[in-house]
């Protein structure tokens, strides 16, 4: 089995089949503001039912330039490879990246690759820099304002439940994919009616509504039952004992958005594949207290709780 053993070797295989494009921000930008993503991304395991690190790298990045409003154009890649990976993995991530690019319609701007000795790495670590334009102001959360409607674009959860179930329950993965998708063209289609918009990622929708919280300093209610969590997810994530709002999702956006605006924002997002689940889950309450509220089945408002692991769960 031919496996990665030499750095240039590596970085001509990725660098070749990535067809770079050049420095990522040699571009004349005259109309807009230039915005810049970085995110470092590990996954375990590194290459999964539908996908792999590179996907999500490229995916994580982009979503993050669509939700604050801008317009991404490239991606600038770093891969940290173990020595002793297999060639075929190396290739098979290579074409997934070039994938994730042609379909958020990005260019590769460069990419290098050190290959570390064996057991120093998880088989591929992949650092992404995204590349974009503003066009107008960037959404705050500042701007949020009470009765404002809290909208999600898809499922919560699909992400972790493919990715917990390789490691935990083997075999149950085949009935929830990972849902990692760029959402270029959603967010762009929606973000600008919104007064603020997220990614859900790292650490699912209550890492998200929890920092917006903090930022704004006013308490924001879901209800539970309203939360898009399909049938299997849900199963999957039961068995592995986590809460689906602390799920991490890989092509889902929280939006806030003006009442008014509510009904074309969820009539837009279900034009798209990937916000066919678009839904309204809560609202921005007029209270100055900075928590996030779950309202349960019986009508109960509670805190949202904090999620309970003995260690870093790896998703991204």
């Amino acid at each position: 089995m031919q496996q990665v053993t030499l750095g240039p070797a590596a970085q001509q295989l990725v660098r070749e089949g990535l067809d770079c494009a050049g420095p990522a921000v040699d571009e004349h930008l005259p109309d807009g503001r230039l915005a810049v993503r970085t995110g470092v991304f590990v996954v375990d395991p590194p290459f999964f039912g539908n996908g792999d690190v590179g996907r999500v790298a490229v995916c994580g990045v982009v979503n993050e330039l669509a939700a604050a409003g801008a317009e991404p154009r490239r991606v600038a890649l770093g891969l940290i490879v173990e020595a002793g990976l297999p060639v075929r993995l190396l290739r098979r991530l290579v074409r997934s990246i070039r994938e994730a690019a042609r379909e958020a319609g990005v260019a590769i701007a460069s990419a290098d690759v050190e290959v570390v000795r064996a057991g120093e790495a998880d088989q591929v670590f992949v650092t992404a820099t995204g590349f974009g334009v503003h066009r107008h102001p960037a959404p705050q959360p500042a701007a949020l304002r009470p009765g404002d409607r809290i909208l999600l674009s898809g499922p919560l959860g699909d992400h972790a439940a493919h990715v917990l179930t390789l490691r935990g329950a083997p075999g149950l993965e085949k009935y929830v994919d990972s849902d990692c998708a760029p959402l270029t063209a959603l967010a762009a289609a929606v973000v600008p009616q919104a007064r603020y918009a997220v990614a859900v990622g790292t650490g699912g929708l209550a890492a998200v509504l929890d920092s917006c919280t903090t930022a704004r300093g006013l308490t924001l209610r879901i209800t539970r039952s309203a939360l898009p969590v399909r049938h299997q997810t849900r199963i999957a994530l039961g068995l592995q004992g986590i809460d689906p709002l602390h799920a991490d999702s890989a092509a889902s956006l929280c939006l806030f958005v003006p009442p008014e605006h509510r009904a074309e924002a969820l009539r837009r997002l279900r034009t798209h594949a990937q916000g066919q689940y678009a839904c309204d889950i809560g609202e921005v309450t007029g209270s100055q207290l900075a928590l996030v509220e779950v309202v349960d089945g019986d009508g109960t408002a509670r805190p949202l709780e904090r999620p309970r692991t003995t260690g870093p769960v790896r998703l991204r």
